[in-house]
């Protein structure tokens, strides 16, 4: 299964409030199987190093610093919307666009 859709920057849209999800949350997954989670903590911007694998739909981080594993439905949804289906509490992040300054 090809995920490399999952690869960039995503930015939390909205959460169910039961996740506790910070506003401004944003999730960095890059090519090498690490995930940058990024939380504005004071105004700035925190950063957790994790490790992520994806299994079909399911996607399993882990934080190397701290030993906590935890595995969510992970699917590409229309409109490139990225929804985490944890146990029906929906969390969507839309794809942050990069924008290129013409000289």
């Amino acid at each position: 299964m090809d995920t490399s859709w999952l690869l960039g920057t995503w930015q939390l849209l909205r959460a169910d409030p039961t996740l506790d999800f910070a506003p401004g949350v944003r999730m960095q997954f890059l090519s090498d199987g690490q995930l940058l989670y990024h939380v504005d903590v004071g105004g700035r911007d925190q950063v957790i190093s994790l490790v992520y694998r994806m299994n079909g739909e399911v996607l399993t981080t882990d934080n190397p610093a701290a030993p906590h594993s935890m595995s969510v439905r992970c699917v590409h949804g229309e409109g490139d919307v990225l929804i985490l289906d944890f146990a029906g509490a929906l969390a969507m992040l839309v794809r942050e666009q990069t924008t290129s300054i013409m000289p």
